[in-house]
This record gives structure tokens, sequence and C-alpha cells, in this order.
């Protein structure tokens, strides 16, 4: 009797599992739009329209923690997921944007590479999400720190691929030049992002399994 008289709570491990579908969903378009630069402006538009509806959701779940009082772990751990998956989409985001100003005509290997492998990196973070949902390690973090490593490799490959690259020096190569360290930091910046996102979920379920 009593059990049912309680307030329900939110499917909030429902909703982060939807966000982060978004997310890779996200991510997968971010590497369709590194291998066909043909078809980048339509690519670009479809990450923003997912984000647009990422936000709606971020501000669902956001709403929801306040008007809950009984949640399946703490707040504090559902609104730091929910916080960092959104920040990820933010970064995919504007580097889809960039990519999309910049008009490149040939794509980097480093950075079509780099693309895929933060993709992989997000698909483990699905399963690391899964394992929290159902109280148990997925022991994907060795994994991920191996994949984290090929990407730091990848980025110290296509930054020395441009210092060392052998050209008559002209304003448009120096222009390209720029572009892609512009690329290769904002690149950088949603590795970063995608790591603390699995760490945050890592500290989830080390508390919660």
């Amino acid at each position: 009797m009593f059990p049912a008289l309680l307030p329900k709570s939110a499917p909030f491990f429902a909703m982060l599992a939807e966000q982060n579908s978004l997310l890779r969903r996200m991510a997968g378009l971010l590497v369709e739009m590194l291998d066909d630069v043909s078809n980048m402006d339509h690519i670009h538009k479809e990450i923003a329209f997912l984000e647009e509806e990422a936000d709606v959701l971020h501000s669902q779940i956001i709403r929801d923690l306040t008007q809950t009082f009984i949640t399946p772990i703490d707040r504090e751990d559902i609104l730091r997921i929910n916080q960092e998956q959104e920040e990820c989409m933010d970064c995919l985001h504007s580097l889809s944007t960039r990519l999309h100003i910049f008009e490149f005509t040939r794509i980097r290997f480093p950075a079509l590479q780099m693309a895929r492998t933060i993709s992989a990196m997000l698909d483990m973070s699905r399963l690391m999400l899964e394992g929290l949902t159902h109280r148990r390690d997925c022991h994907k973090t060795r994994a991920f720190r191996n994949l984290r490593g090929e990407c730091d490799m990848l980025l110290a490959v296509g930054l020395a691929e441009l210092l060392d690259e052998q050209q008559e020096i002209t304003v448009p190569q120096i222009m390209q030049t720029l572009k892609w360290s512009q690329a290769y930091e904002r690149m950088s910046i949603l590795l970063e992002q995608v790591n603390a996102l699995a760490e945050t979920i890592e500290e989830a379920v080390l508390k919660n399994v």
C-alpha cells in the first residue's frame, strides 16, 4: 500500500539513454561529414537539428529532476551525466559548424580517423550507461583509454603533418594550415569532453554497482 502512495520517479535512465543515442547519431554524422565533403551542407543541417532536439531533452531532464523526490541514483550523478552529454553535443555541433564554414575540399586522414575513433568511444559510453542502468560494471574503462590513446596519437600526427608539408608558402596554403589548426583544436576539445563524460559515468557506476 505505502509504495503505491510514493511519487513515481521519472524514467531518468531511459532519458539519458535517449540523450546518448542523439549524441552517437551526431558523432556518426560527423564521420559522414568528413568522409564525404560533397554532402557537408546537408549533414551540418542534420547535426544542428539533432542538437536542437537534444537541448529540449536536456531541459526536460533538469525539470524532472527538480520535480522528483525519489531518483534511481543520486540526482547529482544524473545531473552530471546529463550535462556532460549535452556539452559533448555542443562540441560536436561547434566542430561541424567550423568544418562547414571552412569548406575543405580535401579531408586529412588523421581527422577522419579521429572522428571514427571518437564515435567508437561514444559507442562504449552507451554500454557504460547500460551497465549503470542494470547495476553492473561492463568493464570498458581500459578499452576506452586505449581509444583515447589512439586519438592522442592521431592528433599529434595530424598537427605534425601541417608543420612538415613541403609546399611553396602561399597565402592560400597559410590559410589552409590555419583552418586545419583550428579544426584540430576543436577536435581536441571534443575529445576532452567525451573523456569527461566517460569518467563521470564510471564514477556513477563505481558508486552504484
